[in-house]
């Protein structure tokens, strides 16, 4: 009896500490983000672009237009957003921009990539390492493998298949259509992870992954051309997971964080 009423403690704690963490995790999951949305550089229906963004649930945005904000994307910007968002097609960026680029990565801030920011900074190789992956505008050599000029084609129909189901971008989600943009002849990095991809004769395979630059976690989605694919529920609920999945579990930018705290408030 006694070793009954042990073993049913046991349980009842266990069940108590699981609860416990399910409330903490979607008490977390409840935060809102704060996002820095860069854009420039290519045309795009902003109207119908930002009516998208006000209505994403726990993301509250600040419009970057560049080159105009160039001067945020260094060090510093991490204190006062959780997420980079480029939506952007800059190409000309200084080498001290560049570099402040990369420092700002290192700060471990989230970051997410959306279509055409795939085609941005052509004269800027590394930028490739960044994102995981390059739409090419001219002949180039990568990993030792010649591309010729990536192509686009707008208003295609996709059947998009959830290559990774356990990640938490997709988890729980089903294969879904997508009527969009298709880019061919890009290329993605090795290092990349692949989350979703689709078998259409006019578009590459791999379509979104995640990835790692500095000390931040990259989430590339190709899609989001126009209205078909930002009014697509299931845009919509990858953006969202995109964006938290970029700052939630990111060890790195913890420990960042941590440092900058004064030591009074690290000793509570």
């Amino acid at each position: 009896m006694k070793t009954a009423l042990a073993i049913g403690g046991l349980f009842a704690l266990v069940m108590a500490v699981s609860a416990a963490a399910a409330e903490d995790s979607h008490a977390n999951s409840g935060k809102t983000l704060r996002v820095l949305l860069t854009y420039g550089g290519h045309p795009f229906e902003e109207k119908q672009f930002f009516a998208v963004w006000d209505a994403l649930p726990g993301v509250r945005y600040t419009k970057g237009p560049l080159p105009q904000s160039i001067e945020l994307l260094k060090p510093g910007l991490e204190k006062d957003y959780d997420v980079l968002v480029m939506y952007d097609m800059i190409r000309n960026f200084t080498p001290r921009q560049e570099q402040d680029l990369l420092a700002l990565l290192r700060t471990g801030i989230g970051v997410v990539s959306l279509h055409h920011n795939l085609c941005a900074h052509d004269d800027w190789p590394e930028y490739r390492t960044i994102i995981g992956g390059r739409y090419f505008h001219r002949p180039e050599v990568v990993d030792g493998k010649q591309y010729v000029p990536s192509k686009y084609l707008h208003d295609q129909h996709f059947e998009v298949k959830i290559t990774d189901p356990d990640h938490p971008i997709t988890r729980g989600l089903s294969d879904f259509a997508m009527d969009d943009e298709a880019y061919s002849g890009f290329y993605v990095s090795p290092d990349s992870h692949v989350l979703l991809t689709v078998n259409h004769p006019k578009c590459d395979h791999n379509v979104a992954w995640v990835t790692r630059s500095g000390n931040s976690r990259v989430f590339y989605l190709m899609f989001g051309h126009g209205p078909s694919a930002w009014q697509n529920p299931v845009y919509q609920e990858l953006l969202v997971r995109g964006i938290r999945w970029t700052v939630e579990g990111n060890t790195a930018r913890s420990d960042e964080q941590d440092k900058a705290r004064p030591a009074q408030a690290k000793a509570k």
